[in-house]
């Protein structure tokens, strides 16, 4: 993989990004002995003259000598040590950059969403409210629409894709990194969204593997199956659906959701509940778990588990670049050196 490094690289004036430091830190105690030097250099010393009784009425009246090499000369000197320290120093731009090589997970969630899902509340949460914590009974889709939100939100280095199958299947969306749109779609499921009796699982599996098996280059590749019936429709068997995944390398997740305490209704009459031997069959093919969640804090629970077992391989690199800036202070240090030794010989003292 091709690795872009600092734009502090770049040849010319540093860009002043990162962080200052000093690769020897030790020569800056030096700076103190020089500032008080350069403080003493400027208290007034012992007068240069000698004071004589038949001059001293007219020595306010003399024109004072030139000065400024004189002057100059010392504040020049002690800068230029001043900059030499911090030369010494080794200044430096400290600049990080991070790489990251990710080995994820390519996972395929497909959720039963036949009309048992929605007629059936009996998955138990509890909440926290002003008067305290209440327990409230949802419906099935309601709880893996939750649990699945927060499972993807955990996973964010990993493809994920859905199936919605009742009767039916349905593509809603493809492995993807954009997880926000993932999200979005399983806050959107409900009864009406296939409006399709029955429960395809069969179809569903296949569907799913048939996203994950152009995918080489994934560390793993999954499918969590989030159903509360049997399959009774579609024509492919689980099973075959199974063995299928199996010798593509695909390992199923199957979560048998809901109580057996079943509504009877349009979608629930001729229905034979929780077949969880051909789900438990449906894992072992494939090498994955089988999963029953009775209430919300057993689904969730299974979700974590797959979390667990399925996990991300994340390798972090970091690349820690030092700018060297001694130059600059070395250079002024030079400059302020030469004009100081240059000063006496453009402006020379006067002569006694």
């Amino acid at each position: 993989m091709t690795e872009s490094l600092p734009s502090t690289i770049a040849v010319g004036l540093p860009s002043w990004e990162g962080e200052l430091v000093f690769g020897s830190p030790h020569w800056l105690w030096l700076l103190f002995p020089l500032c008080a030097l350069f403080f003493l250099n400027r208290r007034a010393g012992a007068p240069g003259v000698v004071l004589h009784p038949t001059v001293r009425f007219i020595a306010d009246l003399l024109e004072k000598p030139g000065m400024l090499a004189g002057r100059l000369g010392p504040v020049l000197l002690t800068l230029a040590a001043l900059f030499l320290t911090l030369a010494l120093a080794r200044p430096q731009l400290r600049n990080e950059h991070r790489t990251q090589d990710v080995s994820g997970v390519d996972i395929m969630i497909a959720c039963d969403l036949s009309g048992s899902m929605t007629e059936n509340r009996d998955m138990l949460v509890e909440q926290q409210t002003p008067a305290g914590r209440r327990r409230l009974l949802i419906n099935r889709l309601h709880a893996a629409k939750l649990v699945i939100d927060q499972f993807v939100e955990r996973r964010p280095n990993d493809r994920i894709g859905l199936i919605a199958f009742a009767g039916k299947t349905k593509t809603c969306c493809p492995l993807t990194l954009d997880h926000n749109i993932v999200r979005r779609i399983v806050n959107g499921f409900n009864a009406d969204y296939l409006q399709s009796d029955g429960t395809a699982v069969g179809s569903a599996i296949a569907a799913a593997a048939s996203r994950l098996e152009s995918c080489k280059d994934s560390k793993s590749r999954i499918i969590i199956l989030v159903t509360d019936g049997a399959s009774n429709a579609g024509s492919l068997p689980p099973i075959e659906a199974a063995k299928a995944a199996a010798a593509l390398g695909i390992r199923i997740y199957t979560i048998a959701i809901g109580t057996e305490n079943n509504q009877i209704s349009q979608y629930t009459a001729n229905v034979d509940f929780f077949d969880e031997k051909t789900l438990k069959e449906i894992a072992r093919i494939t090498g994955g778990e089988h999963y029953r969640a009775r209430n919300s804090r057993l689904l969730d629970s299974a979700f974590k588990t797959i979390d667990k077992l399925e996990k991300t391989e994340v390798k972090q690199r970091s690349i820690v670049y030092h700018e060297q800036l001694f130059i600059y202070p070395l250079g002024l240090a030079a400059a302020l050196l030469l004009f100081g030794l240059a000063l006496p010989l453009v402006l020379p003292k006067p002569a006694p």
